[in-house]
Formats: C-alpha cells, sequence, structure tokens
C-alpha cells in the first residue's frame, strides 16, 4: 500500500453510512413529515367542516397507517406497502373534490360572522 492511501474498507465504511443517512433522511423529510402535516391539515378541516368530515376523517384513519409504516422501518421492520393506500385514495379524493366543489361556504360564512 502506498504511502497516504487508503484502503478500500474505508470507502465501503464511508458509503455504507452515507447511505444510511440517506434512507434516514428519506423517511424523516417526506415520510414522517408529510405523514404528520396531512394529519394536522385534515384535522383542522374536520373540525372546521369546510369539506365534508368523511374526507377528512377518512385521512385520520389513513395517515396514522403510514405512519406506522414509515417509523417501523427504524426498527427494520417491513410493513406491506398496502398501508399507503387509504392515504393515496384519499389525497386524490381530496384534490378532485376541491376542484369539483370547493369548500364549505356556508362555513366560511360562519367563520367571518
Amino acid at each position: 500500500m502506498a504511502a497516504g492511501s487508503r484502503d478500500a474498507s474505508y470507502y465501503q465504511a464511508s458509503g455504507t453510512l452515507l447511505r444510511a443517512a440517506r434512507d434516514w433522511a428519506f423517511e424523516m423529510g417526506p415520510g414522517i413529515v408529510f405523514t404528520l402535516s396531512a394529519l394536522i391539515l385534515n384535522y383542522i378541516l374536520y373540525k372546521s367542516k369546510l369539506v365534508p368530515q368523511w374526507l377528512s376523517g377518512w385521512d385520520l384513519v389513513g395517515a396514522p397507517l403510514m405512519l406506522a409504516s414509515h417509523l417501523s422501518k427504524f426498527f427494520s421492520i417491513n410493513l406491506p406497502e398496502i398501508l399507503f393506500v387509504p392515504i393515496a385514495l384519499q389525497e386524490m379524493v381530496f384534490a378532485v373534490w376541491l376542484i369539483a366543489k370547493g369548500f364549505n361556504s356556508s362555513a366560511i360564512a360562519s367563520e367571518d360572522a
């Protein structure tokens, strides 16, 4: 080995560490932060009745399933990806609902009063 050069195990360890950091960052960012923001948004929508309560309540059921799936990966437990289906469907129905019907105008009027 030449003076000052590192062996391959150094690079292997660095690569493993960087990959683990990337995996954790992915679980924290899009996984946990998105799920918590979805819970907060839909809780506020549920309480304010700006959209039908069944629609925002649907997310209050789906988001904890997604959160459980992401949190389980920190403990090397891989839950099935099917747990993402309820929140994915809710997000799509929610988007179509807002495009087609918008927010509940009577709930907005009662907030202004």
